[in-house]
């Protein structure tokens, strides 16, 4: 309750008479039933993929809150990849919560398949391939292995202290950026007038920055 707007105090408004330890069983992903990518009239194929962003430095956590939920569906016979950006404080019923709305980012506290079933749940069923689950640490060494990315951003912005201990200023049009400055600009919120809107386009955008880097003959 904590992370929710309004409730930031309410350990200090509760008096605990109890507790109950609950154990919930995740299936790995080695237990799954992969799903077999649609084929298309030309022999290609659509794959659709879950990018979990998770709130962690270090290590990868085995359960975290997904802040970042972006559906990247791969279609082989046009080369084009389609993102789908859903912030993560939306209100949505969550597949393990009985119906019950949550924000989305506590689906992740439930394991990286909960979020893929919430999500597929919320758009009409969509199946989800696969999923790629990265932190803080897995998106700085990235861009730091390929030599740095270039970011064209929608709009200047200054980043505010909660998103970095050191200030990053982006213009509007290319930003070459590093691992660290990478991150900066995918967690920036308090400065942009559109919020979380706007961290969610710019998500994307360094998605497409790292598809460019990747193709290109540099690399």
């Amino acid at each position: 309750y904590e992370d929710m707007d309004g409730y930031t105090d309410f350990s200090t408004k509760i008096k605990e008479v109890g507790t109950v330890d609950v154990e919930s069983t995740i299936q790995s992903a080695e237990e799954s039933t992969p799903i077999e990518p649609i084929t298309t009239a030309n022999g290609g194929k659509v794959y659709t993929i879950y990018l979990s962003g998770i709130d962690t430095r270090g290590e990868m956590t085995a359960k975290s809150r997904s802040d970042v939920n972006i559906i990247a569906t791969v279609n082989t016979d046009t080369h084009e990849i389609l993102l789908v950006s859903t912030p993560r404080d939306y209100f949505v019923p969550l597949s393990i919560s009985g119906g019950a709305p949550d924000k989305l980012t506590h689906a992740g506290n439930f394991g990286v398949e909960a979020s893929m079933k919430t999500l597929s749940t919320l758009y009409d069923n969509w199946d989800i391939d696969f999923y790629v689950r990265l932190n803080f640490t897995s998106v700085e060494e990235i861009v730091d292995a390929l030599g740095g990315i270039t970011v064209n951003s929608e709009i200047e912005f200054y980043t505010s202290p909660d998103t970095s201990d050191e200030k990053f200023h982006f213009v509007e049009g290319p930003n070459k950026l590093n691992g660290k400055a990478a991150l900066a600009f995918c967690r920036e919120r308090q400065s942009v007038a559109a919020g979380d809107n706007q961290r969610g386009q710019d998500q994307m955008l360094v998605i497409e920055a790292l598809i460019d880097k990747v193709t290109s003959p540099s690399i």
